[in-house]
């Protein structure tokens, strides 16, 4: 699995660098929906900071996925008729890569580890309509706009619970473009979304979660300072 995960980031890598050197780049495999979307994709994160938000990288999805013509349905098994053969888990194996570039550059991202995880489960659980279907004209004929809920918009309700504690925006300046490592030790196995569900695997309490809260008390200490201040 890391094998094809290094395949994926290093050939956006290739595709990165060939572009920030003025390169024209095509990008095109066997049938364009997959690997296509894989390589285009990670290759836009890592040039454009943008993207390293949680706005950008939802835009990121509807374009090079999404519109695209990704073939969701088919490659996640949503139903039933669907030939084995055409199930691969492309998408994940996307998320994969995104999440070890947020090991790579933690300052760089705005999302977090959670952010990630919950996209991949609304992916199969077809609870919202944005991910069903194999390209835009399914979506059109399904009338999944009206019939159906936006993940984006559920989303955007928890946006706190998927903030990167240790994001900074002046990175989008300081490393505008992302130079992932490509050594084999620097890939990592993703336990908090393969093995969640194992015992005695993690701490009791989420190590973001303490951060993150530890954060927001220190940002009302400050604000309690500033306070006492004005009023000394």
């Amino acid at each position: 699995w890391l094998k094809h995960i290094k395949s994926i980031i290093d050939t956006s890598a290739f595709i990165a660098k060939a572009v920030e050197e003025g390169i024209s780049v095509v990008v095109h495999c066997s049938d364009g929906w997959d690997r296509t979307a894989q390589t285009c994709g990670l290759a836009a994160l890592l040039l454009d900071p943008y993207h390293r938000t949680i706005q950008g990288f939802q835009a990121l999805i509807e374009k090079e996925w999404l519109s695209f013509g990704h073939k969701f349905t088919d490659r996640c098994g949503l139903i039933g008729t669907v030939e084995a053969k055409e199930v691969s888990p492309v998408f994940s194996q996307f998320l994969d890569c995104v999440w070890q570039l947020t090991q790579m550059f933690p300052h760089s991202f705005q999302f977090n580890e959670r952010y990630l995880i919950t996209l991949h489960d609304h992916v199969y659980s077809c609870q919202f309509g944005t991910f069903i279907g194999n390209c835009e004209k399914d979506r059109v004929d399904l009338r999944l706009r009206e019939r159906t809920y936006c993940l984006w918009s559920f989303m955007s309700k928890y946006q706190n619970d998927f903030i990167n504690p240790f994001y900074k925006k002046e990175m989008d300046i300081e490393m505008p473009i992302l130079t992932p490592l490509q050594i084999p030790q620097s890939l990592k196995f993703w336990k908090g979304l393969y093995m969640r569900f194992e015992t005695g695997i993690h701490p009791r309490e989420n190590v973001m979660d303490t951060i993150c809260a530890l954060k927001d008390h220190s940002g009302s200490m400050r604000e309690h300072i500033s306070l006492l201040e004005k009023r000394i």
